[in-house]
């Protein structure tokens, strides 16, 4: 008897923690009145440093768009650098609240953290090479050095499934410059990042020389069992898709127009 109500007891006391812990997050924030969000900072049309040095893209428009909405103003927000090899490390250490990095969903993510909503649906990784380079197809790849980036979703494949001896850098401008210098035949990355590196005068010599192999959702990261601050992003994810803000983002970024995104927006539109 004295055992089961023991049990009972505990029970009661880890359903509470559990819920006080999901709350947690979504209370910090309001309590210190700043949303602390981890970006990208070299990864165009998402999140990069304009000329004046500012941190800006897609993403960082979204960001704000949710400090806003939880906080009232876009501006009681605080931007934290990432990379792909630290962003999720940084989430549950408590670093950041949340990640609007590029970051795709994958099963292996999922066992680690939550995601908020998918609000894009972006082209996977292609190759970068020269102008002049010949190969076409990933199996071309086999057996060949080429740059790629720590804790992209996709290196696994590449080594497992491609056999790419995949020359791994911490981030974009490290790999370009290997590239440059011919210590690889070509780079491998998301692929939308890479057609916005076409668009410098130095890359006009270069192609995308193999096309992405699937299309990725993306969407932002959330430590595991943060319900209340899930659903408070969720909503304001929804809200600026509604009002057509990631459409207008997009266009503001240069960025191809989505059908995923255009799709997302009526539909958020028609259930308001």
């Amino acid at each position: 008897m004295i055992k089961t109500a023991l049990m009972s007891a505990i029970a009661v006391v880890a359903a509470l923690s559990a819920s006080t812990a999901m709350a947690d997050t979504l209370a910090d924030i309001k309590a210190r009145d700043k949303l602390i969000v981890g970006v990208k900072n070299d990864y165009a049309p998402y999140g990069y440093l304009n000329d004046k040095g500012e941190t800006v893209g897609f993403e960082i428009e979204l960001a704000k768009y949710v400090a806003k909405e939880l906080l009232g103003s876009e501006d009681k927000i605080e931007l934290v650098p990432v990379v792909a090899a630290n962003r999720i490390e940084f989430l549950t250490a408590g670093r950041i609240d949340v990640i609007f990095a590029t970051l795709g969903i994958t099963p292996e993510r999922e066992k680690v953290i939550d995601f908020t909503t998918q609000y894009v649906s972006a082209g996977g990784p292609s190759v970068l090479m020269a102008g002049g380079a010949t190969l076409s197809k990933w199996e071309e790849l086999k057996g060949r050095p080429v740059c790629g980036i720590q804790g992209s979703y996709f290196n696994k494949k590449m080594t497992e499934e491609f056999g790419i001896q995949l020359v791994n850098f911490k981030s974009q401008p490290e790999a370009y410059r290997a590239l440059k210098d011919n210590r690889c035949v070509g780079m491998v990355f998301d692929d939308m990042t890479l057609r916005m590196k076409l668009r410098e005068p130095d890359w006009s010599n270069y192609k995308i020389a193999v096309a992405p192999y699937e299309f990725a959702p993306m969407a932002g990261g959330l430590r595991k069992d943060e319900t209340a601050f899930r659903e408070a992003v969720d909503k304001a994810i929804h809200k600026a898709e509604g009002e057509g803000k990631l459409i207008e983002w997009e266009t503001k970024f240069g960025m191809p127009a989505s059908d995923y995104i255009a799709q997302r927006a009526k539909a958020a539109a028609s259930a308001k």
